[in-house]
């Protein structure tokens, strides 16, 4: 009489796999450096750039008169440093980017009120030679009109100012690594782990049992969702503790950043799946991972904004997968909007990871 064994079950091998398969990763010194170390050094970092006061350093040469108007003027700023020393010292300083400026008093004429003011800038800083020479015009200006004798001016400014939230680097650098993380872990992660058991012939044996294919894979994609998951509540936590990290709608921003995370982490799991179907070497898989993984790094936004990039490479970098989950985050974040205005973005993304899931199935091998 034949026996008839039943099919195992189906959820239960689901769970076990999924357990183990996380408990995998807790041992990976990889994934804890990608997926945790990493990003909380740059939170740390970013964290302490954001909350610098920025200011203009101008340079004073010692030999100037430093008892006029305008240098009184300038040592008075909150928002400026000075440093007087000899003007050579200065220009060498200047010249090694030490310096915003150098602006010097020369008086013209036998009245101790008359006198030209020099400013000294470098070609190679723009932006704080930009603001040296409006600052130093603004008080040149007041000063000639009030020695004038004009007390009431044809023109004037009215200044007005909303109220509003100071956005610090920290608002704009911890979606990036929140994205860096779940990027990291979906495909440096789910590469060298499925090619390690690849190697090991632990997928085979997998494959050989009567679970079916696509509960191993889910079960895969379960224990780095997980992971994922973790990774963006640690991320959030040291944010908010450290760094006061900004959340327009408390807890309902808490949860659309997790939803947020978890959609992107299956978006990627595609690329890693498909790029362990590739490969079944490390040595291969090495540069074929960087490939795709660096220039999301450096143009989707992780460090800086793709504005500052080239016209040319803006539209490349915004179709990025990368770039459609940091723009979805900073949503929400940043801006103060609702999970409903980064549907654009999460389509793209989604869009990227069906691609990716297609092309793995195409192409994934079990040993």
């Amino acid at each position: 009489m034949k026996k008839h064994y039943s099919k195992p079950h189906q959820i239960r091998a689901f769970f076990v796999m999924m357990k183990y398969f996380f408990l995998a990763q807790t041992r990976n010194a990889g994934t804890f450096a990608f997926g945790f170390l990493f990003p909380v050094v740059f939170i740390s970092i970013f964290g302490l750039i954001g909350n610098s006061t920025q200011t203009l350093t101008i340079g004073l040469p010692s030999d100037t008169n430093l008892n006029n108007p305008i240098i009184k003027t300038i040592k008075q700023e909150k928002f400026v440093a000075t440093q007087i020393a000899p003007e050579s010292q200065l220009e060498t300083a200047m010249k090694q980017g030490k310096l915003s400026g150098i602006v010097s008093t020369t008086q013209t004429s036998d009245n101790i009120s008359h006198y030209q003011v020099t400013i000294i800038t470098s070609v190679a800083n723009p932006t704080e030679a930009s603001g040296v020479t409006a600052l130093i015009n603004g008080i040149v200006d007041e000063t000639n009109l009030h020695d004038a004798g004009v007390i009431n001016p044809p023109i004037t400014i009215a200044q007005k100012q909303l109220s509003g939230r100071e956005i610090r680097y920290i608002d704009f650098a911890l979606p990036g690594q929140i994205g860096f993380a779940l990027l990291s872990t979906a495909i440096f992660g789910t590469v060298f782990g499925l090619i390690y058991l690849k190697k090991a012939l632990v997928l085979k044996r997998m494959f050989a049992t009567p679970t079916r294919a696509i509960t191993i894979l889910l079960a895969q994609g379960g224990s780095r969702l997980i992971m994922a998951v973790l990774q963006t509540l640690i991320i959030l936590f040291l944010g908010i503790v450290a760094f006061k990290f900004y959340l327009p709608q408390g807890w309902i921003t808490f949860v659309e950043l997790l939803i947020l995370s978890v959609i992107a982490l299956i978006a990627f799991l595609g690329f890693g799946y498909f790029m362990a179907g590739l490969v079944n070497d490390e040595n291969a898989a090495g540069p074929l991972v960087n490939l795709v993984t660096l220039p999301q790094f450096l143009l989707s936004g992780t460090f800086f904004p793709t504005n500052e990039l080239p016209n040319w490479l803006q539209p490349l970098a915004n179709i990025l997968p990368l770039s459609f989950f940091n723009e979805a985050v900073r949503k929400i974040t940043t801006e103060g909007g609702n999970i409903e205005q980064t549907i654009p973005y999460m389509l793209g993304l989604i869009l990227w990871g069906a691609v990716m899931y297609f092309l793995a199935a195409k192409t994934f091998k079990w040993e």
